[in-house]
Parts: structure tokens; C-alpha cells; sequence
């Protein structure tokens, strides 16, 4: 749902608008987008007469969210939602995973300065917390309220004084305050190479500014969510950090300004919304990276390793070495077990230049061939296209940088 008149978002709360959302699911296309189709409004509009057409563009349109939201991440239940709300929800086992470490750090009442539609305030109330949520724009404030009405709502700017004391009244010493800076430009723009604007990579640019998320840590126990790039070494002395991946992409990184576990630095992997959670922990200071040729095993790291700047700590851990100073993987001459690490024996050495790794494919007869080449700016898809490659076995390769050199490895996956 775009920007709406705040009469729409009541009425859209409220218990008149339950059939008509009700409908407008059973008639929605599942592909996400817009308001559906002229059909479909035409439908609403003929089993609702006195439907608005801003009601009946709202209806459908939190129809099609809904869908998106269940299918995309993982999102269940008559939730209110907005496109850019959706886009920067907690995925609901990060939310509750979240939720349950502050409960059993002894805190008994959350304050979230950045409620948006109430994720993460949801799976505060759900691990027993007292939840009082803050939010700027009335129109979202009023969907957070039927989102999660068991929490305590302060309409206003967390960075006003006045409601930032409000907010924060009765807080104890184990209280906690959550902040999820929004991160991105308002106007949507983006850089010159296609990613986003320079305000969600510099954090004095988000809403609220790092300034006063830091300020904020010297009276209370802070938690911040915040983008899976924020680069371990910018952690706050005697803060710990959490880097998380989701299905194998990075997802967030989770501040918090009091000790949580053993480590300063922790990376944590969750398969799917209902697999076992797996950490590793460690400081990211292991000294001497080990720099060598490649050996019997390559190692694919996961990413939550990788942006805790942890990838020497696991290296170390398992006696594993580094192909190259700014390379990813990793080698042995051993397999390793850990969920953090995808394990590959290494077959052989092929060429790298194109004409002679189409023709030693061609030679061992692969047609479907799997390409790894993180971190060489090597495309996939579009080198797979080149070899055209059509026999009846499959491969899969690794290209990687090793000792500043490319290198195309034939692997077996373990």
C-alpha cells in the first residue's frame, strides 16, 4: 500500500473492512503488486456497492501484501502492512529468536523507538515482555495499533525529548530499548552503480542518526537491528555483535550494548523459519592469516562468518588456510564438519580462459554445469550461456583467486 489518507487506514482497521478484505484474498491474483486487476475490482465493487475506490485499492492491495508476505518471508496471519514495511520487516524466527535472548537477559519491559508495523514489537508481547512501541507517521502508528494491540503506543518522534521521556519512563536497569534505524532515502533514489543511496551506508544518516542511538546507551541497555554489511570493526568497545543469515543469504546484524554471549563478534545460521539455530563465536583478532595453494578440499563459508569478520577465527578452529588475503574460501586437506561450512573435493585443475575451459568441459562430456565464483566478478549465468555446453553429465566448477591468481577448480560437492 502506498501513502494513504489516514480516514482510509482507520476504516481499513476496523471491523467493516474484515469481509472486504476477506474477499478481496479469495479474488486476488497471488502475484504481488498493485491493486489487482480491473476484473478483480470490478468483482469488489459489484459484491460491496457502496465500496470506495480508495477502499477497495486499499482492500485489495493488503490482499496482495498478505500473499507476498506468507510466500517471500514467511509471514503468516491477518497482519496490516505496507509495501516499504514489508520490505523491512524482522523475519518472524529472527523477531522471536531476538525477542527470547532479551527475556532471559532479565528484562521485563521493551521499548522499540522505531515501531513501523510492529514485527519485532509483536514477538516482544509473545515472549512475555512489556512493550511500549513509538512511531512518527499516525497512518502507520494506526496499523501498528491493530498489529499488535497489546502494546503501550507513543504517537511521535523518538528523537523529541519529550517523547523519548515519555517512552522511556519506568525503564529499570535490565530494561532494554530496540532501535531499527530506517536506513534507506525516502525518495528512493540510488547511486550511480544501482545501489541505494549513500544514506543507508552511512549511519549517521539514518533515522535515528547512530549519534543518538549511541547517546542513548549511556543511561540504558541498547539493541539495534541493523544492515548485514555494518562492518564489525564500527561495533562499539564493549558493545557485541550478531551477523545472521537466512536460507544462506545474509539477512541483519544485531547490536546489543551489554554482554550477551561469551564473544564480542557471533554469527549465527538458520537454515529455514523452522530449523535449529547454529552460532559461531569468536573475536575476529586471530593474527597471522595463512595464506596458501589450494589443497584437497575447498570450503565455502557461510556469509554470516563472512560479514562477522569471523572467517580467521573459523579458519583457525578447523586448521583450514586462506587462498588469497581478500578471497572468501577456504582449503584443507580434510573435509570439515560444521553448518557454517559447505565442504568441496577438489578433482582437478582445469583452464580458466574460456575457450579452453568450454573445451576440457565438452571433453568430460558436462552439459548442466553448477559455476561458484563469489567475490571474482565472474557472472554465472552468462559465462554457463557462453560454454554451451550440451553433454550428459554433470560438473560443477569453483573460480576462484588464489595467491592473486585465477584459478578454475573441478570440485565434487560433500
Amino acid at each position: 500500500m502506498g501513502v494513504t489518507e489516514l480516514g482510509i487506514v482507520q476504516w481499513l482497521t476496523g471491523p467493516s473492512a474484515v469481509p472486504v478484505i476477506t474477499r478481496a484474498q479469495h479474488l486476488s491474483s497471488p502475484a504481488p503488486g498493485g491493486s489487482g486487476t480491473l476484473a478483480t475490482a470490478a468483482a469488489m465493487r459489484s459484491a460491496f456497492p457502496d465500496l470506495s475506490s480508495e477502499q477497495c485499492a486499499a482492500a485489495l492491495t493488503q490482499a496482495s501484501l498478505r500473499t507476498l508476505a506468507s510466500e517471500r518471508y514467511g509471514i503468516e496471519g491477518a497482519r496490516f502492512l505496507t509495501r516499504d514495511g514489508l520490505e523491512q520487516a524482522t523475519r518472524p524466527v529472527i523477531a522471536c529468536r531476538r525477542a527470547g535472548i532479551i527475556a532471559a537477559s532479565g528484562c521485563a519491559q521493551v521499548v522499540d523507538l522505531t515501531g513501523g508495523l510492529g514485527f519485532d514489537a509483536g514477538a516482544f508481547v509473545s515472549a512475555g515482555l512489556d512493550v511500549t512501541v513509538v512511531e512518527r507517521s499516525p497512518q502507520t502508528a494506526c496499523l501498528l495499533a491493530a498489529n499488535v494491540p497489546a502494546a503501550r503506543l507513543v504517537l511521535g518522534d523518538a528523537t523529541d525529548a519529550s517523547i523519548l521521556a515519555e517512552a522511556t519512563h519506568g525503564l529499570g536497569p535490565g530494561d532494554v530499548i530496540f532501535i531499527d534505524p530506517a536506513r534507506r532515502d525516502p525518495s528512493g533514489r540510488r547511486t550511480s552503480d544501482g545501489s541505494r543511496a549513500q544514506s543507508e551506508r552511512d549511519p549517521e544518516r539514518w533515522s535515528p542518526p547512530w549519534s543518538f542511538v549511541i547517546s542513548l546507551a549511556r543511561q540504558h541497555r541498547i539493541c539495534v537491528k541493523t544492515t548485514p554489511s555494518f562492518p564489525p570493526e564500527n561495533v562499539p568497545t564493549g558493545w557485541h555483535g550478531e551477523w545472521t543469515s537466512l536460507a544462506g543469504n545474509s539477512i541483519e546484524a544485531c547490536l546489543w550494548s551489554w554482554r550477551v554471549f561469551d564473544a564480542p563478534r557471533r554469527a549465527v545460521r538458520i537454515v529455514s523459519a523452522t530449523s535449529d539455530v547454529a552460532e559461531f563465536e569468536g573475536t575476529g583478532t586471530v593474527s597471522g592469516r595463512n595464506v596458501e595453494d589450494v589443497g584437497g578440499w575447498l570450503h565455502e563459508v557461510d556469509p554470516s562468518i563472512v560479514k562477522a569478520g569471523l572467517l580467521d577465527d573459523i579458519a583457525a578452529v578447523f586448521g583450514a588456510w586462506h587462498l588469497d588475503p581478500g578471497s572468501t574460501w577456504l582449503s584443507s586437506d580434510h573435509p570439515v564438519t560444521s553448518p557454517f561450512i559447505r565442504n568441496f573435493a577438489v578433482i582437478e585443475a582445469l583452464p580458466s580462459d574460456r575457450k579452453s575451459l568450454r573445451l576440457a568441459l565438452r571433453e568430460r562430456g558436462v552439459g548442466a554445469l553448477t559455476i561458484k565464483g563469489r567475490s571474482t566478478g565472474i557472472d554465472p549465468e552468462a559465462l554457463r550461456k557462453s560454454l554451451a555446453l550440451d553433454g550428459p553429465n554433470t560438473a560443477t566448477i569453483v573460480i576462484a583467486v588464489s595467491q592473486r591468481r585465477r584459478v578454475t577448480l573441478l570440485v565434487a560437492p560433500h
